[in-house]
């Protein structure tokens, strides 16, 4: 039971950043490209080899500095995952979104427990052309090149280019203090059953070069790309599932209006 915790823990952190920063595209594209963004709350329940984790939210929002948003995901894990994860972890990025794409400006992951060593911190110095920090108490100094992402901003990209009709084939991503590349490819639609109804989505999957694990996105488009649903699978397997539970668009800071919930 340890083992399946620690191992909900590692994949769990990843999709935290990498699937729910996707709903920065709740949205209307726009000519440019880009999408007006709104505030968000969502939730999704977790699983691992159908053996249930427990959930995780994540609230987007707009900064108070222009063009800036910040979200911050929250887990609640049930019993068996708090042998790994602390119901206090949190984990907040705050990127820059314009007419040129996005750009991730800090990363932050705090595990919750009084130990530094597991937390993470990024800054993004693109005048410098550096990113530096820390990663589990090891040092990150690493060259900053375009189109740089971490693992929410890359998602926040890849949102809108499916937004503009563009379809991806690779992001440059820093994981585990490196700077990896991953891999993207369209498999498909599909209808889901979800808490919001009947949805169709598009089917997006990735994977970084030498990994045997590959990640598989439902995105619906009726709902700015939002994702219904996510799986990671290794060696042909499925391993973790995120399904949504709650989809809240929360009043627009900047505009004074707020959306439909679907």
């Amino acid at each position: 039971m340890i083992q399946q915790a620690a191992r909900w823990r590692s994949t769990v952190l990843a999709w935290a950043a990498a699937m729910l920063a996707v709903i920065a595209g709740t949205s209307v594209a726009r000519a440019d490209g880009t999408a007006a963004l709104q505030p968000y709350t969502v939730r999704y329940q977790v699983t691992y080899r159908g053996i249930g984790g427990g959930e995780i939210e994540s609230s987007f929002r707009r900064s108070s500095v222009a063009d800036q948003w910040q979200y911050e995901t929250r887990v609640f894990p049930n019993l068996l995952a708090q042998l790994a994860i602390s119901p206090g972890a949190r984990e907040t990025s705050t990127m820059l979104v314009t007419p040129t794409g996005v750009r991730p400006l800090a990363f932050s992951f705090n595990d919750g427990s009084d130990n530094v060593a597991k937390d993470v911190r990024l800054v993004y110095d693109w005048a410098a052309g550096r990113v530096t920090g820390t990663n589990e108490g090891k040092p990150v100094d690493l060259p900053l090149v375009a189109g740089t992402h971490d693992t929410a901003s890359v998602q926040a990209a890849m949102t809108l280019e499916l937004l503009a009709g563009r379809k991806p084939t690779s992001f440059k991503v820093i994981t585990d203090g490196k700077l990896r590349e991953y891999r993207y490819w369209p498999e498909g639609t599909q209808q889901l059953q979800t808490p919001l109804g009947k949805v169709d989505t598009v089917i997006w999957a990735s994977q970084r070069t030498g990994s045997d694990r590959v990640q598989k996105v439902w995105h619906a488009p009726s709902l700015g790309y939002v994702p219904v649903q996510a799986t990671q699978y290794r060696k042909g397997k499925a391993e973790t599932q995120m399904k949504l539970v709650r989809l809240e668009r929360n009043k627009d800071q900047g505009s004074g209006k707020s959306p439909d919930n679907p």
